[in-house]
């Protein structure tokens, strides 16, 4: 893709999250030491699909606990990793249960800090609030798993949305107090658009009911530079 754009004479920004550079490369290096790469991911997602595409036939990707026991890996030499935006608890359950199946498989645990910071944030200060949002693209697994550990982890409500025009009014009657939260690649101000929406809204005020995005989308990235022509 890289030459492609280079072919075309496209300016590229590689925007690679520098943990998931890192899991490649790592799988990478053991595939060519020898090993088989576990590795637990979301499938169908784009950094799993990445981290297959490395090595096809030795990297053996599962999502689940109940999908070790078909695992069918017969070699000595076995690696364990993961997808940078997994759950934590998912993915403590699930290395446990492998390594029960694979005792002397090497653990990389690759959850990102963005990640993690989030995630535990959420399981901590959620259950100080009646509801959490989550401000993130639909497509984003560290999103949608921040609004699975509100549920699953704190026991409380959360609902995942890309800015404020997903924001349904019905899930705010009779909630006093809702916690905001973002994915770790959300752009800052449509965070900040859906909380100065919360902290005005009043239930008892139709003026300030209207949800509508102000953001400029097409201002979120900085301007690319244009090449000087020789």
């Amino acid at each position: 893709m890289r030459k492609l754009a280079r072919d075309k004479g496209l300016t590229t920004v590689d925007a690679t999250c520098p943990d998931v550079t890192k899991t490649h490369d790592l799988i990478r290096d053991k595939v060519a030491e020898g090993y088989e790469v576990i590795y637990i991911g979301k499938k169908g997602h784009p950094e799993p699909e990445g981290a297959i595409g490395i090595a096809p036939e030795h990297v053996h990707l599962i999502e689940k606990e109940e999908e070790i026991s078909k695992l069918n890996i017969t070699a000595s030499r076995i690696i364990i990793t993961n997808q940078t935006t997994m759950s934590q608890w998912d993915i403590r359950v699930i290395i446990k249960g492998l390594l029960e199946l694979f005792p002397s498989a090497e653990v990389h645990n690759e959850i990102c800090l963005a990640t993690q910071i989030r995630q535990e944030a959420v399981a901590e200060q959620a259950n100080q609030a009646e509801l959490v949002i989550v401000v993130g693209d639909p497509r984003s697994n560290n999103s949608n798993r921040l609004a699975q550990v509100s549920e699953e982890i704190a026991n409380v409500p959360a609902h995942r949305i890309s800015d404020i025009s997903e924001l349904n009014r019905e899930w705010l009657e009779g909630i006093t107090k809702v916690a905001v939260t973002s994915g770790a690649s959300t752009p800052t101000p449509l965070t900040k658009e859906v909380i100065t929406y919360l902290e005005q809204y009043d239930p008892a005020n139709p003026d300030t009911w209207e949800l509508k995005r102000t953001v400029n989308m097409s201002k979120l990235l900085p301007p690319v530079k244009a090449k000087n022509k020789v």
